[in-house]
């Protein structure tokens, strides 16, 4: 960091509650930023150091005590037997050991997320919280005015003592011109909006902006909300450009600062004109400097990444950035994206790489594997790709595996042509199966990503796809099941009837306004939610040749922690590979 620097830090921080299983992106490369422009900046996870904080066996014991001991409660009887194992499963989840094994990975994570439910029902009866979610039920996180009442009690929060008299003082220290808090998950939200409420009570001069994929959902309806009143900006959208000149005015508003969305003195919402980077070349690597290698629920150091912005195929009928203006679609060139590896790896010790776009290009796919083994580098990797035809060339799966890819998020969908056809997903069944027969061959596991209840959807639909899925259950190793809500923004959101919707029905919630609601509910020409919502856990997840796919998806982490069974499937070599 640039500690001469005239201009005060920016801190940015990552509040609960998510999985804490790597440092986030999006601080890490606005950290980078920055600092490439002698602005100064700090990242602070506060997810998972807040999550260390809470699984602490002391702190429990203590929490427990006040809340009246184990005997008062039904939920706390596990504990004393909890307690004796805490500091173990946190450290199976650090290591390989809880992955060598699916039932003792199974356990591992129920135990430690029952401990966290104990420090959370100890708090209050209201809160439930796990390893990846935070939920109370005085507050709805869809209704903004009731997200600004949250605000406004912290002390409501689990996590209210460690923002007072940790985190808090902590950034006072750094005394910074602004403070952003990135939003990615809904579970952050009310979290978030606590610890904002209280920087601003704390910090008054400080000026707290709200950024992040989550808050950027919300940017067209912003001024109907309450969302401006848990800080002093939004920055929808990306944020290095838009910070950089918010740090620079000492955290002043002004019509300068582009993508700011802020409440002049006389009340006023302005929506500044957005701005971007022209290049992904424009960025420097991301920085992970501050992340707390150590606290990660993770077997390796992992880094996540991105060879793009914006989806290259950005067609799904069902997904909202399809007809965002905003979206821009801008791909890193192979060899700069090489090089940041190679710096992730130098400076971090990252040897595992999480690409976490859209879809990844197979041109920069091939590209990464290449440079892996053209310079014999010690690198894995897994994220999202399209089933696209070149994946059924053998040999294209083989550079693949050769080049690190352990692990490929494919988002199969359905295995109804019609249906496919229908999204707009250009991905033809045959080829499905070729493609999962490839990855099979080359040692690289799948999780599949499956989506029922669609408009049109009807039995024989999802029924070819148990069939597909039960007929290719030897090259899916994992499976994520949901069923379709209709996004709002989405090609299909936009004209329902086009896409088979008969009808749309937004969501309730009896004495909430649900202004934060990104989906509603619909009804189409096909069997509707309710038949396939039966189908799904009556047959589909109770096939015999299915169900073990469903059972070893790992509960909680999900994808992000399958990549680390792979040596417990294939056998083929070291996991520390």
């Amino acid at each position: 960091m640039n500690t001469s620097a005239k201009t005060r830090p920016v801190v940015l921080v990552s509040p609960p509650m998510e999985k804490a299983c790597e440092p986030l992106l999006g601080i890490a490369t606005l950290k980078a930023f920055l600092e490439l422009h002698d602005v100064p900046c700090e990242c602070i996870d506060a997810n998972v150091e807040a999550q260390d904080w809470i699984l602490n066996a002391d702190r429990i014991d203590a929490m427990v005590a006040a809340a009246g001991g184990v005997a008062a409660n039904r939920e706390f009887r596990a504990w004393p037997t909890l307690r004796r194992q805490i500091d173990r499963l946190k450290a199976g989840l650090r290591s390989w050991y809880a992955y060598e094994d699916e039932n003792r990975y199974r356990t591992t994570v129920t135990s430690l997320n029952r401990a966290l439910g104990v420090a959370a029902a100890a708090t209050s009866p209201h809160i439930r919280a796990t390893l990846s979610n935070y939920e109370d039920t005085r507050y709805c996180d869809m209704d903004s005015g009731s997200v600004l009442d949250a605000a406004r009690a912290p002390e409501d929060n689990l996590f209210f003592p460690w923002f007072r008299d940790v985190l808090i003082p902590r950034i006072a220290a750094l005394n910074p011109s602004v403070v952003g808090l990135s939003f990615i998950f809904r579970s952050q939200l009310i979290p978030g909006a606590v610890l904002a409420g209280m920087i601003k009570t704390a910090l008054p001069d400080v000026h707290v902006t709200l950024g992040g994929e989550l808050i950027s959902a919300w940017v067209d309806i912003v001024e109907d909300t309450h969302l401006l009143e848990l800080g002093d900006s939004i920055i929808p959208y990306e944020g290095e450009l838009p910070l950089l000149a918010l740090a620079r005015a000492d955290g002043v508003c002004g019509e300068d600062v582009p993508n700011l969305i802020w409440r002049d003195v006389d009340g006023r919402v302005h929506k500044n004109p957005t701005k971007k980077v022209h290049a992904l070349s424009e960025v420097p690597a991301p920085d992970y400097s501050w992340a707390r290698w150590d606290l990660y629920f993770s077997p390796v150091r992992t880094a996540a990444m991105v060879t793009a912005r914006g989806c290259y195929w950005n067609r799904c009928t069902f997904c909202p950035e399809v007809v965002n203006p905003e979206t821009l679609l801008r791909v890193a060139q192979v060899p700069r994206l090489a090089a940041d590896m190679d710096e992730i790896h130098e400076r971090y010790g990252v040897q595992h790489f999480h690409f976490i776009d859209s879809a990844l290009p197979p041109r920069t796919m091939v590209g990464v594997a290449q440079h892996i083994i053209d310079n014999n580098r010690p690198y894995t990797w897994y994220g999202f790709s399209r089933l696209e035809r070149v994946l059924r060339k053998p040999s294209l799966t083989q550079l693949l595996a050769q080049g690190g890819c352990r692990m490929l998020k494919l988002g199969l969908e359905t295995a109804s042509q019609r249906l496919l056809d229908g999204m707009d997903k250009r991905q033809n069944v045959d080829d499905v199966s070729a493609i999962l027969r490839n990855l099979r061959a080359a040692g690289i596991m799948v999780h599949a990503f499956l989506m029922f209840g669609t408009p049109r959807e009807v039995h024989e639909d999802a029924e070819a796809t148990r069939a597909f899925i039960a007929e290719h259950s030897d090259c899916v190793q994992f499976l994520n099941c949901s069923l379709m809500n209709l996004a709002h923004g989405s090609p299909m959101g936009l004209d329902p009837p086009a896409h088979g919707i008969t009808g749309v029905t937004p969501f309730t919630i009896e004495g909430r306004t649900l202004d934060l609601a990104l989906y509603s509910n619909f009804e189409g020409e096909g069997w509707g939610r309710l038949e396939a919502r039966r189908f799904l856990h009556r047959e589909f997840l109770k096939d015999p040749d299915v169900r073990p796919l469903h059972v070893r998806t790992a509960a909680i982490y999900d994808s992000n922690h399958s990549a680390f069974f792979h040596a417990m499937l294939f056998g083929a070599e070291s996991s520390a590979a």
